[in-house]
């Protein structure tokens, strides 16, 4: 016996069933298989909506920081170009005054540019996620942001145990976005970030004192807002963001241990 596995009329593979006798597939084998035979294709094709789900969440993390190294490591590299040019000018037009400025522009700019790989790199692979959690990554993040932005931070966590790497990771992720859009769309002056783990569930808090946004914005996904909520998702958690023009926003995400 064979029976198709289909989703929404579409035939994605076959339940074959085998026996020396044939005369075991009878009525209720039949309704056993095709109850079978459902629910088999609803699993497979939510493997395969998770698989293309988590292909989209890399691809944005692939753009994101594409974005990143465009707006601060290249054009730090473009601003060295020029002002080495410029030196190079003065030097061979015989005026040595603007040299000096021009060296020290290329330094300060140098700085700048080391600072922001070092961030760069720091997301791609957190160590102190592996070696001490969440919290302690989450609190570095802070210090980062906060050196980079001069943004006033505050971090609690409550509970100390630790989480699944999975989770771990997909709410540092999470919390880095959410901070990440705090720096380039709140113009707040400060955020406050809280970590919650209990027995059942743990729950993070980014809230900010920004200029907010309108709630209907919330169903464009713009902001990394999609990725976000997928993140969530995938964790079987639950993601609600509120802000309004003027007072702010709060992302709050909830999810199971």
């Amino acid at each position: 016996m064979w029976v198709p596995l289909v989703v929404r009329g579409e035939i994605i593979g076959t339940l074959t069933i085998t026996s020396a006798s044939e005369s075991v597939f009878g009525t209720r084998a039949t309704t056993l298989a095709l109850a079978i035979a459902r629910q088999a294709a609803v699993a497979i094709e939510n493997a395969r909506l998770l698989e293309r789900a988590r292909q989209l969440a890399v691809l944005e993390e692939r753009q994101r920081l594409s974005r990143e190294l465009h707006d601060s490591v290249t054009q730090a590299l473009y601003g060295i170009s020029l002002y080495t040019e410029a030196a190079a000018r003065a030097l061979a037009a015989g005026n040595s005054e603007p040299v000096a400025e021009n060296l020290q522009e290329i330094r300060d700019t140098t700085q700048e540019a080391l600072g922001e790989m070092r961030l760069l790199l720091f997301e791609l692979r957190p160590p102190l996620l592996q070696e001490h959690g969440l919290a302690s990554a989450l609190r570095a993040r802070l210090q980062t942001v906060e050196a980079r932005s001069g943004l006033v931070t505050d971090f609690v966590a409550e509970g100390e145990d630790r989480l699944a790497p999975d989770s771990e990771q997909e709410l540092y992720r999470v919390a880095q976005e959410a901070l990440n859009n705090v720096l380039k769309h709140a113009h707040a002056a400060h955020v406050r970030l809280r970590l919650s783990v209990a027995t059942a569930c743990a729950a993070l808090e980014i809230r900010d004192d920004g200029v907010g946004f309108e709630p209907s914005f919330l169903s464009t996904g713009g902001f990394g807002l999609r990725g976000m909520r997928e993140r969530v998702e995938r964790l079987g958690g639950d993601l609600r963001i509120e802000s309004s023009p003027g007072a702010g926003s709060c992302v709050h995400v909830e999810v199971p241990r």
